[in-house]
């Protein structure tokens, strides 16, 4: 069935002038255009455009999504089972605010009284725990996520990381800060190399190669803005064939495992550019 944009409009809540605008950006063309100049939409536009929406609410920018859609391996089905994912995660999270919200009515109105850290539930995140209870833990390393990008609007994401090592790789699109608060790691940033030990920190702007590694440490690491790097490591989480550090740093890997592992990183808005540094305690 084919809609008008004003018709396309009212179904969806996208105003008229947003549709043009995505015209104009080239990120939802309609079908075609009459010769009269009314925009005419189809199924697949209709389909493109409940993605645009999805990411939008998910905290994604324009500019990120076009790049995203436009990709030739994007695909439908397993963008919206991504969406799924997160949208449950939020959904558990809602929920547990919601139970702790209706508690606090009933302790206010007597009818039942809660302990003092109930109040709190859905709110901190204890030590060793992800925001989601979803983190990371592979191979020695753990990742959990104390600031979701979902709780900033897609701002800033905050993680908490031990015991790990990274690729060489080019941030396209975000900034990049580490913190490291126990323990010691290297830091190279373009052609600089630093040791930061307890309670210092370093900021990578994006589009910079860098590469960092760390022995026993926990290290804060934030991202601004969040992009895709939450769900980043999700799908690292559940990659088969994901190298370890000592097979990267000896480069014992097969070929299939680099590629895969380059084509993750390129899916989330970023470029592996070489090996993971070989972390050395001593600074040497």
């Amino acid at each position: 069935m084919a809609y008008t944009v004003k018709q396309l409009a009212l179904m969806s809540g996208v105003t008229v002038r947003t549709l043009h605008f995505y015209d104009e950006m080239a990120l939802l063309k309609p079908a075609y255009t009459k010769e009269n100049g009314y925009r005419i939409y189809e199924e697949p536009q209709l389909l493109m455009l409940q993605q645009i929406l999805f990411y939008r609410e998910l905290g994604f920018e324009l500019k990120r999504i076009n790049e995203i859609l436009s990709q030739r391996k994007f695909e439908k089905l397993a963008a919206l089972k991504s969406h799924r994912q997160v949208l449950e995660k939020n959904a558990t999270r809602t929920r547990t605010l919601i139970e702790t919200i209706d508690k606090t009515i009933s302790h206010l109105k007597g009818t039942k009284r809660m302990k003092s850290e109930e109040l709190f539930k859905g709110f901190s995140i204890g030590a060793g725990k992800d925001r989601f209870n979803d983190g990371f833990n592979r191979y020695g390393t753990t990742i959990d996520c104390k600031v979701s990008g979902r709780d900033t609007a897609g701002a800033m994401c905050v993680l908490e990381v031990s015991n790990t090592g990274w690729p060489r790789h080019v941030n396209r699109d975000q900034d990049e800060w580490v913190y490291v608060v126990d323990g010691e790691m290297e830091l190279e940033i373009g052609k600089k190399r630093v040791q930061l030990g307890t309670r210092e920190s370093m900021f990578i702007p994006r589009n910079i190669e860098h590469a960092w590694a760390a022995g026993p440490a926990k290290i804060l690491n934030t991202y601004q803005p969040a992009g895709k790097i939450e769900e980043f490591f999700q799908v690292l989480a559940k990659f088969k064939d994901l190298p370890t550090r000592e097979q990267a740093i000896q480069k014992s890997y097969t070929t299939e495992q680099i590629n895969g592992l380059k084509r993750v990183f390129e899916a989330h808005g970023m470029v592996v550019t070489g090996p993971p540094l070989d972390f050395d305690s001593n600074g040497k």
